[in-house]
């Protein structure tokens, strides 16, 4: 089931990042977002992709993008992991997959009481309107598309009205 289309409005949303601080939807009107839902910091490939992404972290901004990691729990073991690995990007936790659910990325399995279900790796590509752009979503650990790919994405977008 894929709730969100291409061109449609996104449902705002405000989740906690790892320092506690709120991090809103509805304040990044204006650019572009990519949210990169992941299983989290128990992952070996998802542990990777925190660090390639966040390896482009000082890029993002200058395509006027707000690019975040959405996980589900385990606030304290990913505030440690993105200490130890010098994660760049903010990382939001989803208690409850609240947020996962609204975008269509399901739990589908159990890692313990602090991870009650985790998202399939899916990432977002929302536009300066608040839209879908584009998403890939998948349920193996491979096939999303590289922090390369959206930055290019992104240059096309800067001539395009922020539109992809």
């Amino acid at each position: 089931m894929y709730p969100l289309k291409n061109g449609d409005s996104t449902p705002d949303f405000t989740l906690q990042d790892l320092q506690n601080q709120d991090w809103a939807l509805r304040e990044q009107l204006g650019k572009m977002v990519i949210l990169v839902f992941g299983r989290g910091e128990y992952c070996p490939t998802a542990r990777a992709e925190f660090g390639r992404w966040s390896s482009y972290a000082q890029l993002f901004p200058k395509l006027n993008c707000a690019t975040v990691f959405v996980v589900n729990g385990g606030r304290d073991e990913h505030a440690r992991f993105a200490e130890q690995s010098r994660i760049a990007l903010p990382i939001l936790i989803d208690e409850g997959d609240r947020i996962g659910q609204i975008y269509g990325v399901y739990g589908v399995n159990s890692k313990g009481p602090s991870y009650p279900d985790y998202e399939a790796p899916s990432v977002y590509l929302l536009d300066a309107q608040g839209k879908v752009a584009c998403c890939w979503r998948l349920t193996g650990p491979r096939g999303l598309p590289s922090p390369e790919c959206l930055l290019g994405i992104l240059g096309y977008a800067e001539h395009n009205h922020w539109k992809y």
